[in-house]
């Protein structure tokens, strides 16, 4: 997509399609991984609890 620029989001069924269009379809189709929500929460409560002795937090 870098060395492509905006010609790579090009969809297949465009005129000027670069390599058909694969390159937008695989990036659309490319797993994301992310921390889902609450993960931070969660190990700063973990935190919070072992290594400094703070009473859990209320939700």
């Amino acid at each position: 997509m870098e060395v492509l620029g905006t010609a790579a989001t090009v969809r297949q069924d465009s005129p000027g399609a670069v390599l058909r269009g694969r390159i937008e379809r695989m990036h659309r189709a490319c797993l994301i991984l992310t921390f889902g929500g609450g993960t931070n929460e969660i190990q700063r409560d973990i935190i919070g609890m072992v290594a400094l002795g703070l009473p859990r937090a209320n939700r």
